[in-house]
């Protein structure tokens, strides 16, 4: 494959929630539910993330390329959101408990340092040498949290891809048989990480520059509502895409085995 048809495979996967004019009105729906939930809490996330899982589930069992699908049969969208969006929880939690620990462990010896009563300004809080123990305490639960995010975070595409093939919120927990097709295709998990990290750091600074203007900065909300929806579908299609091989290489194994 030469360099210019992979970048133009790439160009076509970027650019093909705004393909024709249908694509961009569905664009459309899934940015007012992501502007939605600045409103309404996870309910439109949900929505948007079962929208993601049913373009996964067609690009795997399909085997097509990555398209927009029209918005209809919400029950169905709403019910596999619950299952991708609990299944990717679950995964984060414990890498959530411990961050937060580490938190609490920096916070609550201040907040009870704050609530002591020492007779004097001279005097020693007795809390202090406690919130030097919490804050280095905290900062090393930090980063044990940080350190378990990295395993959660390879885990997800596989797992989530599954979850959406197979329309089953159990399958998330079938590690065998995801970690087999991520393992046949580490290549292409690792390449969608890294574009899926390098779309999200450039919206990030893109951001950073519409803070330094005070007119662009009133369409942040705005903005940031279609970018993270446009990333969702993108991040999906990529996920889906690596499994697939993923799937392929490991029938083609078996096959000739």
């Amino acid at each position: 494959m030469t360099t210019s048809s992979t970048f133009q495979e790439l160009q076509n996967l970027l650019l093909f929630p705004v393909k024709g004019p249908d694509d961009r009105k569905r664009l459309l729906v899934a940015g007012l539910l992501g502007f939605a939930g600045f409103i309404i809490p996870i309910i439109p996330g949900i929505f948007l993330l079962g929208y993601a899982g049913l373009i996964m589930r067609n690009i795997i069992q399909e085997k097509v390329e990555p398209s927009m699908l029209e918005w209809k049969d919400w029950g169905k969208m709403f019910i596999l959101g619950l299952k991708l969006g609990g299944a990717s929880f679950i995964y984060s939690l414990p890498a959530f408990i411990v961050m937060f620990l580490g938190y609490a462990s920096m916070m609550l010896p201040a907040f009870l340092q704050a609530f002591s009563n020492p007779q004097s300004y001279s005097d020693v809080s007795p809390f202090v040498g406690i919130s030097f123990i919490g804050m280095f305490g905290g900062m090393a639960l930090f980063g044990v949290g940080f350190i378990l995010f990295i395993p959660t975070l390879l885990a997800l595409p596989p797992m989530m891809s599954h979850v959406a093939k197979t329309d089953s919120f159990s399958a998330a927990f079938h590690f065998k048989d995801w970690w087999r097709v991520f393992r046949s295709n580490i290549g292409g998990f690792a390449i969608t990480l890294i574009l899926t990290a390098g779309l999200y750091f450039l919206v990030i600074f893109a951001f950073q520059i519409l803070y330094m203007t005070i007119i662009l900065c009133i369409t942040i909300p705005f903005l940031l509502a279609f970018l993270m929806a446009y990333l969702t579908i993108i991040a999906s299609a990529l996920f889906a895409i690596a499994y697939r091989e993923g799937d392929e290489k490991l029938s083609g194994q078996e096959f000739i085995a």
